[in-house]
């Protein structure tokens, strides 16, 4: 029987057009495994499960994202 691969949402990209800098070489391993387990079972990035841990930490203010339109995969 085929696997169904599960398809995991990536962070939207940002309004202002600010580019995401990479994050996260220099974390501890069971860091970053905490993170990937979070992200899998979020089914989100990892990029973007940092960057709203790290605004909810933080109590900042969420930045504005661009609306992505649905594709044929993500109508399901």
């Amino acid at each position: 029987m085929a696997k169904v691969k599960k398809t995991k949402t990536i962070a939207p990209r940002l309004a202002n057009g600010e580019s995401r800098v990479p994050f996260g070489h220099g974390l501890p391993d069971y860091i970053k495994e905490g993170l990937r387990s979070i992200a899998a079972h979020e089914k989100k990035s990892m990029s973007w499960v940092m960057e709203e841990v790290i605004i909810d930490y933080f109590g900042m203010k969420r930045p504005k994202y661009i609306t992505r339109r649905k594709t044929n995969a993500t109508k399901k």
